[in-house]
């Protein structure tokens, strides 16, 4: 099972480069004085914003420690048990959930910053 973590492992590491590397190129994007849409509504208004520098880094950040936290969750479980089993498959889901997440977020804050002309040209 160790080529199996490694694999999973692998995937959180790409996942969290993607995020760190749209994170920097939509911070470059994002005038200084901008407050970036955090949450949206059922109808894809902003509900939430927050500033440039904290609304690029927070997806990540989280990311970060929720893969800690599962990776030491599933190292306490003893070799082979069905509970280090289903920690493995946890963190195989939800690296690429986050990342999309992730993405999808950065996409509907850029959509909105461009109608509101808070984009560097």
């Amino acid at each position: 099972m160790d080529w199996l973590t490694l694999i999973v492992d692998g995937l959180w590491i790409a996942s969290l480069a993607i995020m760190s590397s749209v994170s920097r190129q939509t911070f470059g994007r994002i005038l200084p004085s901008a407050k970036v849409p955090m949450q949206f509504g059922l109808g894809g208004v902003p509900t939430w914003r927050a500033s440039r520098l904290m609304a690029v880094t927070l997806m990540p950040i989280i990311a970060c420690g929720v893969w800690l936290v599962l990776l030491t969750s599933g190292q306490t479980a003893p070799a082979g048990s069905s509970t280090r089993i289903i920690m493995l498959g946890t963190r195989l889901f939800i690296a690429p959930l986050l990342c999309l997440t992730h993405l999808w977020h950065m996409r509907q804050a850029l959509k909105v910053l461009a109608a509101e002309g808070q984009l560097r040209s």
